[in-house]
């Protein structure tokens, strides 16, 4: 907790207009090719929000009594988040993914499998540096060569690949148009809220055969983040901290999942009311703003030590509070980033609050934490050694 939190904040909010009259967006760039590209970039994510709320009466009018179900005669009918219906003669022995997070979500659903033929290159990228690679070997034979970071695919060799069934974001228009004028079949997902990922788990369970699988997922989701805010329900509004979440090189974190984790872990950021995945700001505006906490998102090769240890050429973070403090943390990568809407969504949350919170949440232990965490959803037992390269030396 750190006191005159909301005093920076009084600045924060006339700098976070003049950002926002400047149109300050832009979509950030691939740092390195370890980092892959962004789950969603700015452009991407607005164009997701357009297409969230062009869809969101369609999407409505269809979850009451034609919702996904599986029915008598085996046969499954998936609504997308496009409100599209889409028949498949039974559980796909075949799917493939465009969308960078899916592979940990669908191994969440089904455990260890050779269903999900093909992938995004991104997702392989975060799959060599992540947990994931321990549960789920089957993903490494999975394809990329259909699809590029920015979720364009090439029609010829997804041919090649046979899917049953292809899973697509759903503003991607175009690109959904040339699949399904191939005869192939697209369900499409939306990005962006708590409330969409528990529609992505409710479509893989049911697609897959099994719909009770969701109810489990999602009640523990929402168990484990009541944790957080029963725990924390007494830390008033003084007592947040002020955050900068650092997408890449001078790109902060706008508008968007980040509100989520925020509100459950009682903080604020400066930047959450301006829209956009990566937003350009300056040294001058990170003075300004002089947080008390530094998050380094998981899609950039940027580490606590280039700003602890002022590495960065043209760049001095060592006036800032963060940077005095060592208050500078890398968001951790599990079976996926943690940063994007998933199944470990909790673990950042209850991870952020520990950080935030330490008197409040001096009783949960992170490490034990992400144990019970892995053990229950995915019947899997992390070593010591899987453990530290998730969590590192970010937290005791």
């Amino acid at each position: 907790m750190r006191k005159g939190s909301l005093k920076r904040m009084a600045v924060s909010l006339c700098a976070a207009v003049f950002l926002a009259a400047a149109g300050c967006g832009s979509a950030a760039p691939q740092s390195s090719a370890a980092a892959g590209t962004e789950a969603v970039s700015e452009a991407s994510s607005e164009k997701a929000e357009t297409k969230a709320q062009e869809t969101k009466d369609t999407a409505e009018d269809k979850e009451n009594g034609n919702e996904s179900r599986i029915n008598e005669d085996g046969t499954i009918t998936i609504v997308d988040q496009l409100g599209k219906t889409i028949e498949l003669d039974g559980v796909p022995d075949r799917v493939a993914t465009t969308i960078m997070p899916f592979p940990y979500i669908f191994y969440a659903v089904v455990g260890n499998n050779d269903n999900l033929i093909g992938c995004n290159p991104s997702s392989i990228l975060a799959y060599n540096d992540s947990a994931l690679k321990y549960m789920y070997p089957e993903l490494a034979k999975a394809d990329t060569s259909f699809v590029d970071t920015s979720f364009v695919v090439n029609v010829e060799e997804l041919i090649k690949l046979k899917p049953d069934v292809v899973f697509q974001w759903n503003y991607m228009d175009d690109e959904i148009k040339k699949m399904e004028d191939a005869g192939i079949k697209v369900i499409a997902l939306q990005y962006g809220s708590a409330e969409d990922l528990e529609t992505w788990i409710k479509i893989i369970s049911t697609m897959m055969g099994k719909p009770e699988r969701a109810e489990e997922l999602i009640t523990y989701f929402h168990k484990s983040v009541g944790e957080v805010d029963q725990v924390l329900a007494g830390v008033g509004k003084e007592d947040y901290s002020n955050v900068l979440l650092l997408s890449d090189k001078l790109k902060v974190t706008g508008k968007g999942f980040s509100n989520y984790w925020l509100e459950h872990s009682k903080a604020v950021s400066p930047s959450s009311d301006l829209t956009g995945e990566a937003l350009n700001v300056n040294m001058e505006q990170i003075y300004q703003w002089n947080p008390d906490i530094i998050y380094i998102g998981n899609f950039t090769s940027i580490q606590p030590s280039d700003l602890l240890e002022n590495k960065i050429e043209g760049e001095d973070w060592s006036a800032v509070s963060a940077v005095k403090s060592g208050n500078v943390y890398k968001i951790p990568i599990g079976g996926y980033r943690w940063d994007p809407p998933g199944v470990e969504t909790p673990l950042m949350v209850k991870w952020l609050a520990k950080i935030q919170h330490p008197e409040e949440m001096k009783a949960m232990d992170m490490k034990d934490e992400v144990k019970k965490f892995y053990k229950t959803v995915y019947h899997f037992d992390l070593t010591d050694e899987m453990l530290e390269e998730i969590l590192g030396d970010t937290q005791n």
